[in-house]
């Protein structure tokens, strides 16, 4: 139907030997069916990798290639804040190579309606900024530096237009334009960003710190901004969490690999930090469907200053080396935001105050904090708001579940995968049938959740019971019996 040139080659921001061919094709659905629209789809991937065999300015299709049938391209745009962000870009700057100009039919918006999606293009570009904290890092200085041009770039252009309500589209003049609003110094760093992408080769520093700090601070601005101007002091639902360390950590293993965290941080990282907080992780995106979060933890590095580079890929390395079957996924809290020292998954890397109550609320009990002394049996009870979408997304997953238990490949789970999925969904399904309530509340380990589903159904308390032991069995990497229970597990899901 339509294939579009876009991103920096169709903004004639090109920089030979670096630049890659972006392109977006939009497969025609008209008068076809489900398979024959995917077929198509397949059929264009396939041709553009292997045309990417021999074209090295063409990417692996699964990292740069966008592929949408016509209604799906349209739907994006409309449901989804990622893409609208991109597609909205497309409306200005994609260039048609071929057949019908689609993007020029897609609704004109608002700017507010932009401020969300923008900040959702900011979880894109963290990922790629935050590997400089991988400690087996090792990029070609130049390709460092053009990186950092795009990434400031990219940051400032969402800054000034969620802060100051201009919409930019060509980075060189984002990066011009943001001076105007920055310190002496900061600017500074603009005019090194700047002349890197005038002389990529030339032998000066890369100033790694304070470009990961001025990268940190616009975007905090711009997510604090967003949530005044589009969230305001709506009306919120409360959460009640009870809590104690006793719920979180399962087996002494663990629980000494926690200390040693604990005690590798206070040494290294100690007079640059306030208070260390270790806290579960409670998602309820569509996109963690899967619950590899149920029983994983967050440790929250919340800073006195800007933690320099090197002393953050040190708590990484600490972490490589001591892995866990409960993760751990590093944070750091930097004024209002808190950002992933680890970033694997794009769409949660980033955590605001208005967004992510939950985690505000955890990561600032004091009773979780890991440079106190703290009682492994005390139980805190945690009172937090929760956001207005999360009706919403409740119901969605509650339809996804659904559709995932109605299938036969939920039997192809690995057994731990599968346990943590059940005690999950579970915990979606009984939330949904207390969230219209002004207060609730909300079991956030495995452990409360099974306690939860055997005072609710005490028929089957027995089997959870034993289920729940499996379960640690599988945590602690034993031998367990977890698969007898499958399809006891899937039809209790269903019924529920």
């Amino acid at each position: 139907m339509a294939i579009y040139l876009r991103r920096g080659m169709a903004k004639n921001e090109i920089v030979y030997g670096l630049s890659d061919i972006d392109l977006s094709i939009i497969v025609d659905d008209r008068n076809k069916d489900e398979q024959a629209i995917e077929l198509a789809k397949e059929r264009v991937t396939s041709i553009y990798n292997k045309l990417s065999g021999f074209i090295p300015l063409f990417s692996r299709a699964k990292d740069e290639l966008g592929v949408y049938s016509t209604s799906e391209f349209f739907r994006l745009y409309t449901d989804n804040d990622a893409f609208k962000y991109r597609f909205n870009e497309g409306k200005y700057t994609w260039k048609l190579l071929f057949g019908k100009d689609l993007v020029r039919d897609l609704p004109e918006l608002q700017d507010k309606e932009l401020y969300i999606p923008a900040t959702e293009e900011l979880k894109v570009w963290w990922p790629l900024v935050n590997i400089e904290l991988a400690p087996d890092f090792a990029r070609p200085q130049f390709k460092r530096k053009n990186l950092w041009y795009k990434a400031i770039s990219e940051v400032s252009r969402v800054y000034l237009l969620i802060c100051h309500g201009e919409n930019i589209q060509s980075r060189e003049d984002a990066l011009c334009r943001i001076k105007e609003h920055l310190a002496d110094e900061e600017c500074c760093y603009i005019d090194k960003v700047l002349s890197y992408q005038k002389n990529l080769t030339a032998r000066e520093d890369l100033i790694v710190d304070e470009l990961m700090k001025l990268f940190i601070e616009l975007t905090g601005k711009a997510f604090i901004e967003m949530e005044r101007k589009v969230y305001g002091e709506s009306k919120r639902k409360t959460a009640i969490i009870n809590l104690s360390y006793q719920d979180l950590i399962v087996g002494s293993e663990v629980f000494n690999l926690i200390e040693g965290l604990r005690t590798h941080i206070k040494r290294e990282l100690g007079p640059y930090l306030n208070y260390v907080a270790l806290i579960p992780q409670v998602e309820f995106a569509l996109d963690a469907l899967y619950n590899s979060d149920i029983d994983s933890f967050h440790i929250v590095l919340v800073n006195t200053g800007f933690v320099p580079v090197e002393k953050l890929k040190q708590v990484n390395l600490f972490l490589e080396e001591n892995l866990s079957p409960q993760g751990i996924e590093p944070f750091i809290m930097h004024g209002d935001i808190a950002l992933s020292l680890k970033a694997k998954s794009w769409y949660r890397c980033i955590r605001s105050p208005k967004q992510c109550p939950l985690f505000y609320s955890l990561a600032s009990c004091d009773q979780l904090n890991l440079f106190k002394e703290w009682d492994g049996t005390q139980e805190k009870s945690i009172q937090s708001y929760l956001p207005p979408s999360l009706e919403e997304t409740i119901n969605k997953r509650k339809s996804k579940i659904t559709e995932i238990i109605s299938g036969k490949d939920i039997y192809k789970f690995k057994a731990l995968d599968f346990l943590r999925f059940f005690w999950g969904a579970a915990r979606t399904k009984l939330l949904s049938y207390s969230i219209e309530n002004d207060e609730i509340y909300i079991p956030v380990t495995s452990k409360q959740i099974c306690q939860v589903l055997t005072k609710l159904f005490p028929g089957d308390s027995d089997w959870l019971s034993d289920l729940y032991t499996e379960y640690e069995k599988e945590l602690q990497g034993q031998e367990s019996k977890a698969y007898h229970f499958f399809t006891k597990a899937v039809d209790f899901l269903r019924s529920i």
